[in-house]
């Protein structure tokens, strides 16, 4: 692993760990739209529409590509509450992720573990940017939707060399990510 994908990694870490959220996360994706992927290991109870929505299958290799993403998605490490994958680039690795029940509530409750915590609406969907606390300058962003009883989040995570002049360029680039998630979500 190249010592930019390690900073990375580790700026990832930290920005997740702020939120004061620990675990592992689940493992199984792959290429998006190909083999060796996976399932979601959530047992999809109730009537959570996110039951069948994979976070991994949720952008195509080209929508990946447009990002400036490697297409073979990683599982995403960070918290127990949340799955997905991760994508790497050249100047950026971004994530897209669920959290069957991280809702509006929860994320409400957690507030104040964040430096920036912005509400808006990707689509049809209420969510916020957020920067977690200590990430301001650091080249990290999430952008939240809320679907159902959780969430759906695009991350961001630039490398060092190449973190933008604002946090407003880092957010507005996990809003775009998001932007072609949303049109994906179960209704």
């Amino acid at each position: 692993m190249s010592d930019l994908m390690v900073g990375m990694r580790k700026t990832r870490i930290a920005a997740v760990s702020a939120l004061a959220i620990a675990g592992v996360m689940l493992a199984g994706c792959g290429t998006p739209g190909g083999g060796g992927q996976g399932e979601p290991t959530s047992d999809g109870s109730g009537s959570n529409p996110l039951a069948s929505f994979d976070p991994c299958t949720a952008l195509t290799p080209e929508e990946i590509r447009s990002f400036g993403g490697d297409p073979n998605g990683e599982p995403a490490s960070g918290s127990s509450k949340e799955e997905g994958c991760d994508y790497q680039g050249e100047k950026f690795m971004f994530g897209v992720l669920k959290g069957m029940d991280s809702d509006e509530a929860y994320w409400e409750q957690r507030k104040n573990s964040f430096d920036v915590f912005t509400p808006n609406q990707v689509g049809s969907h209420k969510g916020f940017t957020g920067i977690a606390l200590s990430g301001k300058g650091q080249g990290v962003c999430r952008q939240m939707m809320y679907l159902g009883s959780g969430s759906v989040i695009v991350d961001v995570t630039y490398s060092s060399n190449t973190i933008p002049g604002s946090d407003e360029e880092t957010c507005a680039q996990a809003t775009e990510i998001a932007q072609v998630v949303e049109k994906k979500l179960p209704q």
